[in-house]
């Protein structure tokens, strides 16, 4: 893989990033928040720290023994060192730009932001930088299946069926209104994200930095977008939050898309996150 950084850069890059998740889960233990509330969401339940760490880490470890019997390219390597970092800028732009928004968007005007932010801005600036140049794909076809089953597996056994499990959030809306929030945020949470951080943001900074200084990179600006749970009578418990909850769960779905190039896997996982008719199913069976 060649990476325009030196290695000490990205290495410096990766210590530092490691050690906000470290502080966050420090901080969050000697303050006594060994429970946290990862969704901003009335009727949210809380969760354990260890149930937004173990299913994550679990996973990761499993896929860094399962490698896919075809390594997977890195997509855009090709690219011209300008043209990468031009469109790099414009993606870690639009990821603060949904950071700063985020607070002040309720309801369908918060999925129509991001349908701005995250979709239509890319796709703009994508098309003035490349000017006259190819297009590239950012999504190659998936090489392989079966190889992310034991991280996936695993995840979905701690995180949705063990004593690790998340609770079925209370006061539910009635049906209709559920489905419909449900399919908005299918589309613009557990698909429009995964392809912004993950295919977009996150491989464009593996090509200049490494695989995981853009892990590291991704995951903190997908956290950075769930600035909903900071308030300002208590920034630090909502910052030390999202870097423990949607933090951690960026450099899940980060490594799997870096090992595997298969995008579906990450936006699986995310679906099952998002959506509460899985966890309303799991209840019923």
């Amino acid at each position: 893989m060649r990476t325009i950084e030196s290695r000490a850069s990205r290495l410096t890059f990766t210590v530092t990033g490691g050690a906000l998740f470290v502080l966050a889960y420090g901080w969050l233990v000697l303050t006594g928040h060994t429970e946290i509330v990862p969704s901003s969401g009335s009727g949210a339940p809380p969760i354990t720290l260890w149930s937004a760490v173990v299913p994550a880490l679990a996973a990761i470890a499993l896929a860094m023994l399962v490698p896919p019997r075809t390594e997977p390219p890195l997509p855009l390597q090709d690219l011209p060192r300008e043209r990468l970092v031009k469109e790099s800028r414009v993606l870690v732009g639009a990821a603060v730009l949904m950071a700063i928004a985020a607070p002040f968007a309720r309801d369908l005007l918060y999925h129509g932001a991001k349908i701005l932010i995250l979709l239509v801005i890319p796709l703009v600036a994508f098309r003035v930088i490349r000017g006259s140049q190819p297009k590239a794909r950012s999504i190659p076809k998936p090489v392989t299946w079966l190889a992310p089953l034991p991280a996936v597996v695993a995840w979905f056994v701690l995180s949705q069926l063990g004593p690790l499990a998340h609770p079925t959030p209370s006061g539910l809306p009635d049906m209709v209104t559920l489905v419909v929030v449900s399919l908005l945020t299918l589309l613009t949470a557990s698909v429009l994200e995964e392809f912004f951080y993950r295919a977009w943001l996150q491989t464009r900074l593996e090509v200049l930095y490494g695989r995981w200084p853009a892990i590291m990179a991704s995951s903190l600006l997908f956290a950075a977008m769930h600035t909903t749970r900071i308030k300002p009578d208590d920034p630090l418990l909502g910052i030390a939050t999202i870097i423990a909850f949607q933090g951690v769960f960026g450099l899940l779905t980060g490594y799997l898309w870096s090992r595997y190039r298969n995008l579906w896997v990450p936006v699986f996982i995310h679906v099952v996150t998002n959506l509460v008719f899985v966890q309303m199913l799991l209840n019923l069976l």
